[in-house]
């Protein structure tokens, strides 16, 4: 059976396209281009589907879209993932969770039975147009997280927000003091995200007297990965966990 995996973001469409269970194909769209000429175009070149399904976090004319696109192409309802209390054995901290937020704290809880480890305490972090950290038990428990600007945001506000300051477009590798005004964004706002995270790392292993690991996805995760202490970088944990949620319910139900 071919599987189309959609995780549409605030920047990025991601999708991936499975055959029996193997990823054969995967990319992303931008959410700056002309998604009326380029998303057919996408379609046409990932080929005939059995069945479509999809995380939105970027809201209900998004998925509108998705779904007309998708229908039309493929003559299949693209379906919506959507957060349960408790699923996979993960549990929910509160109501309103984001679905990222859910779908990767899925895949994170059971990368330790794939991989044959021990369950641990972890934290889930994406790093893309936010920085999202997420607490989870080695029994599955949300714990609560925390929501950040990611690093492009956090460089666009200090531009938008400010007289003087440069919007700083390219990327940074260090933490190190900068020695320009563009230097001085880039590398503070590296050094923060990194400091957040390595933080939240330490004080939960303080609390629960045991080590945690951390899980890394988003498109900043590379930028970030370096700086970390012990950590797992997963590209695709989103859709990770969107197949296991689809997989527990059946691939005919909506979650």
């Amino acid at each position: 059976m071919r599987i189309l995996e959609l995780d549409a973001g605030n920047s990025r469409l991601k999708w991936r396209l499975l055959n029996s269970g193997h990823i054969i194909s995967h990319g992303f769209l931008a959410n700056s281009e002309d998604w009326q000429y380029e998303l057919p175009k996408l379609l046409d070149q990932i080929g005939p589907v059995d069945s479509a399904r999809a995380a939105i976090v970027s809201g209900d004319e998004r998925f509108a879209q998705l779904s007309a696109a998708v229908n039309q192409h493929f003559n299949v309802s693209l379906l919506k993932a959507e957060v349960k209390e408790q699923c996979r054995g993960v549990k929910a901290a509160y109501p309103g969770l984001g679905v990222d937020r859910w779908l990767a704290m899925l895949a994170a809880h059971h990368l330790d039975r794939a991989e044959n480890k021990e369950p641990c305490n972890k934290m889930v972090v994406s790093c893309g147009t936010a920085i999202t950290i997420d607490l989870l038990s080695a029994g599955g428990n949300h714990l609560g997280g925390y929501i950040v600007p990611g690093v492009g945001l956090m460089k666009s506000m200090l531009h938008t927000r400010t007289a003087q300051l440069p919007m700083v477009a390219a990327e940074t590798s260090t933490i190190m003091p900068g020695t320009s005004t563009a230097g001085c964004i880039n590398n503070g706002i590296l050094a923060m995200a990194v400091a957040m995270i390595n933080t939240q790392q330490a004080q939960y292993k303080t609390a629960c007297g045991k080590d945690c690991l951390v899980y890394l996805t988003g498109g900043d995760a590379t930028l970030i990965h370096p700086y970390l202490g012990e950590c797992y970088h997963h590209p695709a944990l989103v859709m990770d966990g969107l197949a296991l949620a689809f997989e527990q319910e059946g691939s005919n139900s909506v979650i």
